[in-house]
This record gives C-alpha cells, structure tokens and sequence, in this order.
C-alpha cells in the first residue's frame, strides 16, 4: 500500500502471538461454558460453582491482555515500515492476478491508463513449460507461445 516491505520477523512474531492468543481466550471460554458458567452475570464470585471457574476468568483476561499488547507490535511494525522499511518490488510475492501487475504504489488509475489484456487464469502456478513458476495473467500463455514458434 505504501511501497515499503514491512518487517518479517515482527510480522511473524505478530502473527503467533495473535493466533495463540486468540486461542488462549476463546477455547477456555467455551470450557467455561461448557462448565455452566453464565454469560451475562457481572459478578461471577456470588454463586458458589460459578466461583470455581474463576482461574479460567484469570487465564482469559491474561490471554486478552498479551494479544491486544501484541498488537502494538503490529502497530510499530507498520510505521517503522512506512518510514524505514526496504522499498517493496512491484510484484514481491510473485502473485499471479492483475493487480500485481501495477507499480508499486499504485497509481490513481491503478492501471495507468491501459486496460489490461487477460490471458490465464489467475492461479497459474508450476505450469508446464512456463519461463518461471508462475504465469501472470496478463503473459500469453504458454500454449499461444507455443504456436507462435511453430511448435505445437
């Protein structure tokens, strides 16, 4: 979006903390559930066998608290980038589908005037024959290649 690649590591730091944290407090939660415990009570600690569900209580709000805190990792990976960060290539993920094919970052028309010509389709990966192992879209097909050379 901005042109800059952002930081692998934090992204991937970012990434684990959210999907363990996520997991670390809706999979209790449904425990809990499980366990009777009421969803709409605020105060739990009155009701004897509501109140021996509340080291799950504990555990989730200390799951809830590491993922939004894993957030700002996010956050900071995302300015750093903006700021610091390399400058992206136009296609640096080696995606197939048209809009890889703009620069970087796009320009206001996205396409810069030119409508583009479709020639595959846009999953076209390890295709037999190709120059690399993917095949844009807008790249004639390896069989229309093919043709053109007198091979067929």
């Amino acid at each position: 979006m901005f042109g800059k690649m952002m930081n692998e590591t934090l992204a991937k730091l970012h990434f684990w903390l959210t999907f363990v944290g996520a997991y670390a407090i809706f999979m209790p939660m449904h425990y809990s559930g499980m366990a009777g415990q009421l969803r709409r009570y605020s105060q739990g600690t009155e009701v004897a066998w509501i109140k021996a569900l509340t080291p799950i209580q504990v555990f989730i709000s200390i799951a809830a608290f590491i993922t939004i805190g894993s957030q700002f990792i996010f956050l900071f990976n995302l300015f750093w980038s903006m700021a610091k960060g390399k400058k992206a290539s136009d296609n640096p993920w080696e995606a197939t589908t048209l809009e890889w094919i703009t620069a970087t970052p796009p320009p206001h028309d996205n396409f810069g005037g030119q409508t583009p010509v479709v020639h595959n389709g846009p999953y076209e990966y390890s295709v037999p024959g190709g120059p690399r192992d993917f095949v844009m879209q807008t790249e004639p097909s390896v069989e229309d290649q093919d043709k053109k050379k007198g091979k067929h």
